[in-house]
């Protein structure tokens, strides 16, 4: 029923790192949305340095004040659970929305990939680099805004906290020198987002294989 000070309203869904809720701060009256870490996917000796690594990309991402990137607002742990608190955000997932076949007008792919731009060109600017720019982290608000989610969280939620022996990341979204294992800097997202790009174009990912 409750994390830290945050109450538990009810459960959103479950991700590779533990189950989502909706939160509500009672000090200020907000919703948020929270993540938790299972435990079972910590391993062994490393679970202390994946936290405390999850905890400094927490504070990395929690600096970034972006309209287009959702916001982080707390970083904790009770009774065992790691959970994080955002900003609650409701809309659609562009990847809903690229399953549905719904094609976009040029303004449209035009608005989208501007914010999306926007929201990694303040996080880069501030050494935060996202790791995992998918069209399933992009959420389309009624209004037509775009918000970019999980800052912060992708680079481990796509790493050491998923099944041994997965390649980290998406593999459709992913840049090459990811794919290699290699260090990835901003330019890894920008791949990304040229990728999303083309599917809001054509309709179509340029890499099927």
């Amino acid at each position: 029923t409750k994390l830290g000070k945050f109450q538990i309203r009810r459960e959103l869904g479950k991700g590779a790192m533990g189950i989502v809720y909706e939160g509500f701060d009672p000090m200020i009256e907000r919703i948020v949305a929270i993540k938790t870490i299972r435990p079972d996917q910590l391993e062994g000796e490393d679970a202390a340095e994946q936290l405390a690594r999850f905890r400094r990309e927490a504070q990395a991402a929690g600096r970034l004040t972006h309209p287009n990137i959702v916001a982080i607002y707390d970083f904790g742990e009770d009774a065992g659970t790691t959970y994080i608190a955002m900003e609650f955000v409701k809309g659609r997932e562009l990847q809903d929305v690229l399953e549905r076949s719904e094609r976009f007008q040029m303004h449209d792919v035009v608005r989208v990939m501007d914010q999306l731009l926007e929201a990694l060109g303040h996080a880069h600017a501030n050494g935060v680099v996202h790791r995992d720019i998918k069209p399933a982290n992009i959420i389309i608000l009624p209004d037509g805004k775009v918000k970019v989610a999980d800052f912060g969280i992708a680079r481990v939620e796509s790493s050491n906290l998923t099944q041994a022996g997965m390649v980290l990341g998406t593999p459709s979204y992913m840049s090459p020198e990811q794919f290699m294992g290699q260090t990835v800097d901003g330019r890894s997202d920008l791949f990304s987002a040229g990728v999303i790009l083309y599917q809001l174009l054509t309709g179509e990912k340029p890499f099927t294989g």
